[in-house]
């Protein structure tokens, strides 16, 4: 599914080092080159730096790369990755689209509504960069906090079945979201999709309360996630991505058991 971002915002794509089958690769370089609609070169990033043991690359592009000309209401942006293997080159394409004025989809770049967002903010009194911030502001936030709430790996009981005696347990892994659509979302546990909802509407509040310049993974900065994900690991410290406060409001359901294997 590509992807839907608003124009003139910094686009953090993390390219995972696994292959086709999930299995993880021996990653010696990383180079990237951004296209635009046209197929014309944007800028070539020349070698990406990373740390292997995060098993993954972040590549950024920079805001003043996602600026649409005058006559333009969308365009997209196509980034070319060749990760160096021990087995030979591998090979990555990733297409996204900015917009103008971007639209709130329900499981294509929000957990919820702008209207539900407002709905819910109103229970709590201390979201108050949010309730300063404009509708189109407020619709970039989301559009930011959802990215940042799907590096967080989460876990959930499915509601018993009459005829069942154990409860089955569903992990949901960094990542995983791209592969719901609005109707499986829904369909979830009415506890566990509020828990959700109210993370990412903190999360929102955070990044409107930041300075977008001052933290990549804040205001300004938005995430994608290709393929199976895991935990961000920066500093030698375990790194969710999110605010203090959105991880308190998700308090048992984030699954921390992260395995990495290593090819």
């Amino acid at each position: 599914m590509i992807k839907l971002y608003p124009e003139n915002f910094d686009v953090a794509i993390d390219i995972l080092f696994t292959d086709s089958d999930g299995a993880a690769l021996t990653v010696g370089q990383v180079n990237a080159v951004i296209y635009d609609d046209e197929d014309e070169k944007v800028m070539d990033f020349g070698s990406i730096t990373f740390d292997p043991a995060d098993g993954k690359a972040t590549i950024t592009i920079p805001a003043m790369l996602n600026v649409l000309r005058a006559d333009e209401q969308s365009a997209a942006r196509t980034l070319r990755v060749v990760l160096s293997t021990t087995n030979g080159p591998v090979r990555r394409t990733i297409t996204y689209i900015i917009e103008r004025e971007v639209r709130l989809e329900v499981m294509n770049n929000t957990f919820m509504t702008l209207g539900a967002a407002e709905v819910l903010a109103r229970d709590n009194p201390r979201l108050t960069a949010w309730a300063a911030a404009s509708a189109d502001t407020k619709t970039a936030a989301l559009i930011n906090a959802y990215s940042h709430l799907g590096r967080v790996q989460l876990r959930y009981t499915k509601e018993l079945a009459p005829d069942a005696t154990i409860a089955e347990e569903v992990i949901i892994r960094p990542g995983a979201w791209l592969e719901y659509t609005k109707d499986d979302f829904l369909a979830l546990p009415a506890e566990f999709r509020k828990a959700i909802r109210t993370a990412q509407l903190i999360e929102a509040n955070e990044i409107l309360a930041d300075n977008p310049y001052e933290s990549r993974h804040r205001a300004g900065v938005i995430s994608e996630t290709v393929g199976e994900s895991s935990v961000m690991l920066r500093g030698g410290r375990l790194e969710l991505g999110i605010c203090h406060e959105a991880l308190r409001a998700l308090t048992g359901y984030v699954y921390y058991r992260v395995e990495i294997g290593r090819a």
